[in-house]
Order: C-alpha cells, then structure tokens, then sequence
C-alpha cells in the first residue's frame, strides 16, 4: 500500500472514532524542511504521530520557511496588475472560468458563505499562461503538495481537475487591508482536504500594526499567532479548528488601491459550482444570512 493510502486510512481510523477538534489546544512550530524530508522519506511514524497530534491533541502547527524565493513579489505584481487593467468582478466556478479579482466589502461580504473584509484575487491552473501566473502555480505547489500528502492524498491530486470534474484546486491572493480587513470566526469543510494551509507573506509591525490569524481555545477565548509569524511561514491545522484574521488595523481608513495590510496565499481544493449542494466553509458567528451562501 502507497504511503498516502496509509496515512488516508489513518486519518479515517481517527475520524471514525473521535469527535473532530474544535478549539486548539497548542501551537507548536515545526520546520516545513523538516516536514518535506518525512515525506520524501517516507517516514510513516513521524507523520502519523503529526497527524495524531493534529487530531486527538488539538494541535495546530507554525510550519517554518514555506516561501520561494520572490514569490512576495510575484504575488504583489499580479495583484498589482489585476487592479490596474481588471475590474473588480466575480464569476462562478463552472468550465473556463477566468482569473479574477474582487473587492470585498460590508455589502458584498454578505454574500458569502463567511463574512470578510478582503481584496482577493483568485486563480485556476488552466489560467496559468503568463510568466508571472506560472511562477505563481510553482511557489504554491512546491509546499501545497507536501500539504495534500499529509492529509492522505496524492501530491498531485486535483491540480489537473476543471470544474466539471467536481472538485477544484484555486489559489487565492489575499490582502486583508489596513482599515479593517478581517475573517471572523469559521471553519473550513474537510471534505476536500483535511489539513488548512496557507503562507503568511506579511508581518506584524512591519506591514501592519493591529489584528491578525488567530485561533479560539475556548468559546470567548482567542489566541493571536502573529507575534510568531514570519513572512513565509504557513499555519497548518485541521479544518474543524475555529479560527479567523482579527481586523486589521481597524483605526486607520480602509483603501482598497494601497498595498497596505496583511497578505497571504490561500491554496483551497474547492467543490465547483457543477456540484449540487456544493460544500463551503462555514461562518460561525451569525455575520451571514445563509439564503446568500453561495459564493
């Protein structure tokens, strides 16, 4: 047997047996190097006591040095170019979807299935043309697929889908701007991919001041993880986990042209919109009318 199909029946063994996780109870930091090597090792102790820990312990991890080198950069071009000669537009995830971006407001926000303040900028593989969305797909994917292994899937597994085919990777630029850009508390649908993650490509009180990722360990109990984040670095966790972006320097005035605020890349396997009652993350706070939840 692969050593993905194990680690797939373990995780299975543990979700058939145990409640999933809701509140973390660490975070630890782990060297995402560190994490490639068990993998390319095909060291099977170490990552099922990873996915133990994840599971049972309520674990979340920091994982170390997750960036290529100049994907800040590349990131900030395209958004920089989508603002300059792109509209800000949505399109649905059906057959020749386009790259797009969007700028998320207190209105628009509630047309989503969680409520947040972001400019997001989104895009799909079969987009992946120019110079700059190649380099893009190669920064993400030198981590992703070590992410999607761990979870007990292929490296490979869905990055050649369209969204005929059910299920979809899409990357996603974001930039929670200064003035408010904020992700209130959710969590993310493991029926795709168990295991969240994203690299962070800001830091705390150099790009911004206030706010950032955090976690609940209780209902009313938060704990904010920028202190411990470098640019580069990825939170990796279980879906089930409560979690959120506290608002970013919410005293300051919001300006959807600055390049002010947290950035981050988001690497999501979505069910597109050919799927009936498609699966989405889910809000927890009561911010979204759900009759709206479709985006």
């Amino acid at each position: 047997m692969n050593l993905e199909l194990k680690l797939d029946k373990y995780w299975r063994y543990l979700e058939n047996k145990h409640a999933p996780p809701k509140y973390v109870g660490r975070v630890n930091e782990l060297q995402f190097s560190t994490l490639k090597k068990a993998i390319d090792k095909k060291n099977e102790k170490f990552l099922k006591k990873l996915i133990k820990k994840m599971y049972i312990d309520k674990e979340a991890f920091i994982l170390k040095g997750c960036a290529t080198k100049g994907l800040k950069k590349v990131m900030l071009d395209l958004a920089n170019n989508f603002k300059k000669n792109r509209k800000s537009n949505f399109y649905k995830m059906y057959d020749g979807v386009p790259n797009f971006h969007r700028a998320i407001n207190k209105v628009i926000t509630k047309k989503y299935s969680l409520y947040a303040i972001k400019h997001s900028f989104y895009f799909y593989n079969w987009n992946a043309k120019s110079k700059l969305e190649k380099n893009l797909k190669n920064g993400a994917y030198w981590h992703w697929r070590y992410i999607k292994f761990l979870a007990g899937n292929k490296k490979t597994k869905y990055e050649n889908n369209i969204p005929s085919d059910g299920q979809i990777d899409r990357l996603q630029i974001v930039r929670y701007p200064s003035g408010g850009g904020q992700l209130r508390d959710h969590v993310d649908s493991r029926k795709n991919q168990r295991v969240v993650s994203g690299i962070v490509m800001s830091k705390r009180g150099i790009d911004y001041e206030k706010g950032g990722f955090y976690f609940n360990k209780a209902k009313d109990k938060r704990i904010n993880l920028e202190n411990r984040i470098d640019e580069g670095d990825a939170v990796i966790f279980y879906g089930s986990l409560v979690h959120g972006v506290e608002a970013i320097d919410p005293d300051k005035k919001l300006s959807w042209k600055s390049n002010k605020g947290r950035w981050f890349l988001g690497m999501f396997v979505n069910d597109s919109d050919h799927v009936k009652n498609r699966i989405t993350s889910e809000d927890l706070t009561g911010s979204i009318r759900k009759k709206f939840n479709k985006h």
